[in-house]
């Protein structure tokens, strides 16, 4: 049995958001679609590899410079052993490498504070204004695609399309077993 680790221990709950939550994959944000789900823990709380596998890519995934109420967050993108890619990503910090190889369970980063709350206001998109309002600036992004992810029409965990891209998986069941896992309770 490949083991296999809750990627936020910290989080408020196991519960993955379903189709129409905030947070969903899929989700239509009125000129885009979310990539991947949110889970939302404290900023600065560990992130976990959920799987062992080999690190591809660390790069800046948010920042002000691309939008004006985002903080300056991190992606590492991971291949795993069994061949998914996972993306976990609005991380504050990555504390893996480029070609590291990295254990299930092993921190690889901290969530972090993607929004800055100051800067949004009723010209921001809608969902962005509903984050505010829920107090919800703090998450991990996670992301699953069979190959390497296509960043046409990407941006901070969005696609600017209503066509899903192929090799875009749903991280929704996959994150569901896992929670419902009796290794994986707290």
């Amino acid at each position: 049995m490949v083991s296999k680790f809750w990627p936020v221990p910290d989080s408020a709950s196991r519960s993955i958001p379903q189709a129409g939550e905030r947070g969903a994959f899929w989700e239509n944000r009125g000129d885009r679609r979310h990539a991947g789900v949110d889970l939302y823990a404290p900023a600065g709380c560990p992130v976990l590899a959920i799987e062992a596998g080999e690190v591809l890519q660390v790069e800046e995934f948010t920042s002000p410079h691309k939008i004006s109420y985002w903080n300056v967050t991190y992606s590492v993108l991971i291949r795993t052993r069994s061949g998914a890619l996972q993306r976990y990503a609005e991380m504050e910090q990555a504390l893996v490498q480029p070609g590291e190889s990295v254990s299930a369970g092993q921190v690889i980063g901290r969530v972090g504070l993607v929004l800055n709350l100051d800067l949004i206001n009723e010209t921001s998109p809608a969902y962005i204004q509903r984050l505010k309002q829920a107090g919800a600036p703090s998450m991990l992004h996670f992301e699953m695609h069979t190959d390497l992810p296509d960043t046409n029409d990407y941006l901070g965990g969005n696609y600017f399309t209503q066509h899903q891209p192929a090799q875009l998986l749903d991280p929704t069941p996959y994150l569901q077993d896992l929670a419902r896992s009796p290794e994986n309770e707290p």
